[in-house]
This record gives C-alpha cells, structure tokens and sequence, in this order.
C-alpha cells in the first residue's frame, strides 16, 4: 500500500492509530451485502434481516437497492423510507420538466428516458409495498417537513427494527434519540460522514450507541478522502444489539474479500488495520 495524505484517494500503509481500536469489528457469522455492488450496498449479518418485522430506511435518493434486496430476503417486514429530497411527486415533475427541456432543446431523449425510468422505478417500489415519507430526519424540527424519531417511532408499534440511516452528516443529531428507542431495535447501519473534521463528535456518537450495540462491521466510503490519521472521512458501521457478538473475536483488517465493494469503483477500496493483540485480534 501507498502513503497517503488527507484528500488522498490511495490505501492508507500504516495501521490505525490504537485510540481507533473501539471501532474494530466483532467476528460474526453470515455476513452478508444487502443492495447492490459499490454505492448503495452495506453488509449486516443475515439473521439480523430474517429477525425483524420493520425496516426504517433514513435517506433513499435514487437509490433504493438495499431496501428492496432487504425486502426480497425477508418478504414480510413493514418498510417505511424517510427522504425530504425525493418523492413519487418529485420524480414525476421533474420528468414533466424534462419534457418541457426537450422541447426547447436543453435535454437530450437519452435524459429524458432515464428520469422516466426512475420515476417508474420509483412508482413501482412503492407499490411493492413501501411506505414513503417525503420528510427531513433531525434531533430538532425546523421545517413542517421534518419528523424527529419520536415521530417516526410513533409510526410503528414494532419491537424488532432495523434501521438504515444515511442523511449526509445529520445523523449526529439523532444519536441520543436512537439510544431511547434502543429496546425496539435489533440492528442498524449508517453511514457517518466527516469523521476528520468532526472527530471528537463522531468518536463519541459511536461510543455511545455502543452502550446498547455493538459493531459488526465498518467499511471506508472512497468517495471521500482520508483524514489525518488514515480514517477515512466516511464510514459505514453495521451494529447489532449488544450481546450478539460477545466472546467473538475481533476483525484486524478491512475490507472483506467479496462482501466489500468500493463505492467509487474507479479506486481501489480503503483498507484499514486495527492495532488488537492477543485473543481478542483475528485477521
């Protein structure tokens, strides 16, 4: 591997610093990706997805992959997706406007064919049984359209969640919120964003969801950099409820040969090393 500097999109040499081991890895059983190679994709154990009746999805855009694979793999769960930026409304004007654009010359058919497809895409995910709210996640309401996670706990009487949170650096604003809801969720991944400049936010949000889960696995977004310490800038962390993965021993090195996929693939994936010794490190 190549030195690498923040900004850098090359492998990281060195091995974390050792104030990073909280964020290595228990060892579990069937792991498995859910959603589509590269962008969009996020590896939870198995059993997780068969265990629970409700996904919550924060933050879909136009990309709803792991949804609907999470779906194929457990065809009974409630689905319920949270995304202020997207909506059957959305898609179908800006198509509309599409139309408009062709017209006057300013979009080409080809364009215009890809915001059909997505729109009927779209369509048809919702049909398939998908509850979409067209609303912002946040610690705070600002906006009508922004709903807390008192809201959207309000919103299903299930006990056995999981939750897939990517909301572009607002998910440290519901960490404590998730923490109250603990008892009625069995997994969660998310994607945490700034990890350099936010460092001491991000450490401590981490640290505490460990309080009632703990980590299954983490994977280094390469559409964004490295910070000063080799951590890349976003990290997806996969977590279980605590005491599914007690006594396993801990991963030392990331990613996993044909579980990871690298989000840009036109780089090569971060990988990372964790500095663990004696029982508790495992390559």
């Amino acid at each position: 591997m190549t030195d690498m500097r923040a900004g850098s999109m090359q492998p990281a040499n060195d091995s974390l610093a050792e104030d990073l081991n909280f964020l290595a890895p228990y060892e579990v059983d069937s792991l498995i990706r859910v959603g589509r190679s590269h962008d969009g994709g996020y590896v939870i154990p198995e059993p997780c997805a068969r265990a629970v009746d409700t996904l919550v999805s924060f933050g879909v855009s136009t990309d709803w992959s792991f949804e609907e694979h999470f779906r194929r793999l457990n065809p009974r769960i409630a689905l319920q997706t949270y995304d202020h930026t997207v909506s059957e409304r959305i898609f179908r004007r800006r198509f509309e406007r599409g139309l408009v654009k062709l017209a006057l010359g300013r979009l080409s058919p080809r364009e215009l064919s890809a915001r059909f497809a997505l729109w009927r895409a779209f369509r048809a995910f919702q049909v398939g049984g998908a509850e979409h709210f067209e609303e912002r996640i946040c610690g705070r309401p600002e906006r009508e359209r922004d709903a807390t996670l008192d809201k959207v706990f309000g919103r299903t009487e299930s006990s056995h969640v999981f939750l897939k949170i990517d909301i572009e650096g607002s998910e440290y604003g519901i960490i404590d919120d998730i923490l109250r809801y603990a008892d009625r969720i069995r997994g969660i991944v998310i994607e945490f964003h700034d990890t350099d400049k936010l460092r001491e936010v991000f450490c401590h949000a981490v640290k505490t969801l460990q309080r009632c889960f703990e980590i299954v696995h983490v994977h280094g977004n390469n559409f964004g950099p490295v910070g000063r310490d080799d951590l890349p800038d976003v990290l997806e962390i996969t977590f279980v409820e605590k005491g599914r993965a007690q006594g396993r021993a801990k991963r030392t090195t990331l990613p996993i040969a044909a579980l990871d996929s690298p989000n840009n693939p036109a780089h090569e994936d971060y990988e990372m090393r964790f500095r663990l010794a004696g029982a508790t490190a495992r390559g």
